[in-house]
């Protein structure tokens, strides 16, 4: 969908957090949402790791 004639770029107030994080900001916070998100499937009693775990293909995973 077009602009109306005469309507200029706006620049948004708000900007978002991951705008002006360093790199190691923000592999923290993916870190940390990856944590949250076992620690709420530990207490979800391991839904997503057994759905995650049904779904492995054996064909593509090398053992050493």
């Amino acid at each position: 969908m077009g602009r109306t004639k005469g309507a200029t770029n706006k620049k948004s107030s708000i900007e978002p957090l991951c705008t002006s994080m360093t790199s190691g900001e923000r592999v923290a916070l993916l870190a940390n949402l990856i944590v949250d998100k076992i620690c709420d499937d530990h207490n979800n009693g391991y839904k997503l790791l057994h759905k995650i775990d049904g779904q492995r293909d054996e064909s593509t995973t090398t053992t050493i």
